[in-house]
Formats: C-alpha cells, structure tokens, sequence
C-alpha cells in the first residue's frame, strides 16, 4: 500500500544542506532596484542542478522520515474525503463499496485508515472475482487540508471458472469439477461429476463376478465439495444405502423355534458402473458475526446412480434406465469450518428414491476434511 508523499503537506518543506539561511539563497523579485537579473537566475539554475541526483534523494528521504516519526510519536488525525473506485467493469460498485468503503470512511486517524485499507483489501482480495487489488492514500483537495483521497484499483480476472482434473486411487475412476464465484455476498457455485467403473481381470471376465471391495457404493454424509474424488457422496441417502441388493442369508440359532422371526433385511451390492453429481451454491450469511467467523450458508443438489455389469448383466444395461433411476437429493444448510475438520448442518430432502434404498428427509450433520 502507498501513501502519497504529498498526503503530509503540512510539514514544512526540508532545505538544501548547502542552502544559505540569509537572503543570499532567495531569488531578486525586485529587478528595478538594480539587482542583475541574468546573475539570480543563472543562481537559481545552479542550485536547482546542486539539488539533483542523490541531494534530491536525500531530500525525499528526509521528509519520508520525518512522516512516519509523527505517525510513531503519536495519533494523527484525517478525514476522508472522498473514495474512488477504479478498473471494475463487471462488477457492481455496490459490492465493493459494501466491503470496503464505510470502514475507510470510519478511520480518524492516518493510523486507523493504513489499518482499514489493509482490511479493506483482505475483504476484497476473498471475494476470488479480482487477480488484484491496490489501496493507495492520496491527499485531499488542497482547499481541504487534513483531508485524504482512496484510491481502490482492482483488476478484474479475465476467467472466473476454473476446474480441475484428477484421476484418483482406482485407475478406473475420474472426478471432473468447476467453481464459478458471483460478484454479490462472496457467492460461489461449485460443480462436479464423477464415474467410475470396474470389471473382473482374467479369462471370461465379463461372466465373472467383480470383487465386492473393488466395487462403489453411494451414500454418506461426507461433503461432495471439500475433496476431488468424491464418486460415493450422495447426501440424505445412508453410507452404502444405494444401489442393487439382495435378501440377507439368515441362519436361525438352534434356541429360535419361532418361525415368525423378524426379516433378515437387505445386504447392498454396491455396483459396478457408478456415477454421481453434485452443484452447491455457498454464500455470506447476513450477520457480521458469521462472517468474521466464516461461517457461511449453503443450497445444495445431489444426485447418484449404480449398476451391475459382471456376470454378464452388462447385456440389460440400458443408458435410458440407468437415467431414470437416478437417486437425488436437495437442501440447504450452515458451513462451520475449523482448521481440523468442515462441519455441515443440513437439512436434506429426499427427491428420488426406489425400494430398499436406505434415505431419510430430515436434519443431517456432516462432518469432512477441511478444504
């Protein structure tokens, strides 16, 4: 951050070292006394040239330390004038404005407004629409002394998208996402899809089963947007909730001679082609208090399928079925991150589900690594 040098013009201007005291050093502003006028200004010429180079740069340097003791003795009070925003075509003077004018406006002090700015800046720099921002503190108009021009110039980014690519622990899977951040309340929209698929190796795998811990399952409250490779994220559904099953064998102990015994339930598959996908709108909660924290608020979609390809049931799939059988989820709710982990307070609800899948409209914690 600059400060102007003339921001401190009521300090007195430092003199030349070699600058008489007297009067020999002034200029004749009376030439009809008889003062030869060509020998004061051939003086003026030579003192301006004695005054180049590293005279001058002591010079400048001198004032500038003589400005930062004041501001080191003791408060100095400024009014700000005015506040000027430059470089903003897309984005609404508003926003920034909201960010960062009234705490400008509010300093009293030289000191006070160094640390507004300082905020100011870190405010803007979060909002992730601009590659760079500057505050510089001029000096007011010269009919107003005490008084301070801010200048906030900000560039713009060219691309506000940017996704990533990754392939992850199993060579079969890939995660492709995006995040497109807005220019009002530090709103962002986060977007991602992710597939996977798995087959049997050696001869004859098409009519092989596949290894149950090499398939995917779907569900679970763990956050699609903290991490890449999050195929298995499905919110409101439970952890491996999703998804083909089958009736769990059930073997009755020799002391069960009921046969009314309770259902033996569900054992999930899991699948062997799976794809999820998920967009989150996350945005400022209107109270100061959360936003200092960083506590912010979140609408969410989510959606997720599996299907069975081994033991040759790759031959019913159809890309049409598998569409409509997608699971999907929606809600909103409050982000509280922490160095150590992400918590999600959430309320889901539940838009599509099909028999047997384990899946509850209603409040849900969540709680992920931190991003």
């Amino acid at each position: 951050m600059a400060i102007a040098a003339d921001s401190t013009a009521d300090q007195a201007p430092i003199p030349a070292p070699d600058e008489a005291a007297g009067e020999a050093g002034k200029t004749p502003t009376h030439p009809d006394r008889g003062e030869p006028n060509a020998e004061a200004a051939d003086e003026e010429y030579e003192e301006e040239e004695e005054l180049d180079g590293p005279a001058v740069e002591a010079a400048e340097r001198e004032k500038i330390d003589a400005v930062f003791q004041r501001l080191a003795d003791a408060p100095v009070g400024i009014r700000v004038h005015d506040v000027i925003i430059q470089g903003n075509t897309k984005t609404r003077d508003a926003l920034i404005e909201a960010e960062a004018v009234d705490l400008i406006r509010s300093a009293a002090t030289v000191q006070d407004l160094v640390r507004a700015a300082s905020i100011a800046n870190a405010r803007l720099r979060n909002l992730e629409v601009f590659d760079s921002v500057h505050i510089t503190l001029d000096s007011g108009p010269p009919e107003l002394p005490g008084t301070t021009n801010v200048l906030i110039e900000v560039v713009e980014a060219a691309n506000p998208i940017v996704g990533s690519v990754g392939c992850f622990s199993k060579p079969e899977e890939f995660d492709i996402r995006g995040a497109v951040p807005f220019g009002f309340y530090n709103a962002a929209l986060n977007v991602g899809i992710s597939a996977g698929m798995v087959l049997p190796l050696g001869k004859g795998f098409l009519g092989s089963p596949s290894s149950v811990p090499e398939r995917f399952f779907l569900g679970g409250h763990s956050s699609p947007v903290c991490s890449l490779g999050g195929l298995t994220s499905l919110l409101g559904f439970k952890t491996r909730g999703v998804g083909p099953t089958e009736v769990r064998r059930f073997v009755p102990s020799e002391s069960v001679m009921d046969d009314s015994a309770s259902s033996p339930g569900q054992d999930y598959l899991g699948g062997d082609f799976a794809v999820s996908a998920f967009a989150d709108l996350s945005f400022d909660l209107p109270l100061k208090l959360f936003r200092d924290a960083g506590i912010h608020g979140h609408a969410f979609l989510t959606a997720g399928n599996l299907a069975k390809l081994s033991e040759s049931e790759f031959r019913n799939f159809s890309f049409s079925e598998f569409g409509r059988t997608f699971r999907s989820s929606a809600g909103v709710g409050v982000v509280l991150p922490t160095k150590l982990f992400r918590v999600e307070i959430n309320y889901c609800y539940i838009l599509k589900q099909f028999e047997h899948d384990r899946a509850k409209t209603g409040i849900q914690f969540s709680f992920s690594s931190p991003m």
